[in-house]
């Protein structure tokens, strides 16, 4: 694990605060190189931002040279930071460099930056701690750059105590919840009318409340506070759209390509009357449970008969990190050959 103290004596990773600094560590590296290595080339692809942390480097530029020894005003500086290197960087004595991914240092900095703005009627101590949360979150990490301040202004922190419904079987869909903090578990029926039975538990840092939302139906479960919890909300309006619309990207069924994997999200017996060959059966309502039985490095496509369960499972899916899309308006029965 990197010094999260190292972040301190960059620009502009000082400002962060504790759980931001840690939040970049996950998606750093520190890497050593000896005299005369060359760390990196210019003109080469980098998704990374590039300080120097230990000795010295000369940064070649269109035939000019710049010495840049560590601890100086000028390390506290990215190196690099562009989609491409911008100069060779070859090492004068050994070398640390610390990189830092340039997409996620960007989204902490503007999270920080945005909440500094508004989240100033909020308690300071617990601000840090839901934001951080927030940007865990692999559904908030998707969010262009440029909503991320209204999400914020969004938001609500709530909390409940241990043994509370924080939503109910059957009622409409009002907002998307992340929890902060605390443990909350699923309950659902097993047949329709019978009594609601623990399906799953959810930890920090996870969301819930998506399927009503995405599908316009009411909720399929009840989410009830294990300990006391501290969540974060967005209304149902802003959950539409700030997160639905790049979440929910569709795909034409002809347009799906090799090495793409194939979700038929129907109950079983819709999937035994007939589906689409190459195709797993999850149903949407054991989805939560069985999603890492696919291959998360793969691209994967959702579909059922109408679109509304696709749909959702899709935001799950992408909830959960996965390269997700559905087949908008469902595949009819007459596509549905294998049986």
């Amino acid at each position: 694990m990197i010094d999260l103290a190292l972040f301190r004596r960059f620009v502009p990773t000082h400002s962060l605060n504790p759980s931001d600094r840690a939040e970049l560590a996950r998606c750093s590296q520190l890497l050593s190189y000896r005299e005369g290595d060359v760390a990196f080339t210019a003109g080469t692809p980098s998704q990374r931002v590039a300080y120097l942390v230990e000795g010295t480097l000369a940064l070649e530029r269109e035939g000019e040279t710049r010495l840049v020894e560590a601890g100086s005003e000028a390390s506290r500086y990215a190196l690099s930071n562009g989609p491409r290197f911008a100069c060779t960087a070859r090492c004068r004595t050994a070398v640390q460099v610390l990189y830092i991914e340039r997409d996620r240092l960007d989204r902490v900095m503007t999270w920080n930056q945005a909440g500094i703005i508004e989240v100033r009627d909020i308690n300071e101590d617990s601000s840090a701690d839901w934001m951080a949360a927030m940007l865990r979150s692999p559904v908030l990490q998707q969010v262009p750059s440029a909503s991320i301040v209204r999400v914020i202004a969004s938001v609500e922190p709530v909390e409940f105590a241990a043994g509370e419904a924080i939503i109910r079987f059957d009622s409409p869909g009002d907002f998307y919840y992340v929890l902060v903090s605390g443990e909350c578990r699923v309950l659902r029926p097993m047949e329709e009318g019978g009594e609601l039975v623990e399906v799953d538990r959810i930890p920090p840092g996870e969301g819930f409340g998506e399927e009503a939302l995405v599908s316009g139906l009411n909720r399929n479960a009840t989410v009830e506070a294990v300990t006391d919890c501290r969540l974060v909300r967005l209304p149902g309006r802003d959950f539409q759209r700030f997160l639905r619309e790049p979440m929910v990207q569709p795909v034409r069924l002809g347009d799906v390509g090799n090495g793409t994997q194939l979700v038929d999200v129907r109950l079983p017996e819709e999937f035994a009357w007939g589906h689409l060959p190459g195709s797993a059966n999850m149903p949407l309502r054991d989805l939560r449970m069985r999603c890492m039985e696919l291959d998360a490095s793969r691209p994967v496509v959702t579909y059922c008969d109408a679109g509304g369960r696709s749909a959702s499972a899709t935001f799950l899916l992408r909830e959960r990190g996965f390269n997700a899309r559905w087949v908008e308006g469902g595949v009819p029965q007459t596509q549905l050959t294998e049986r």
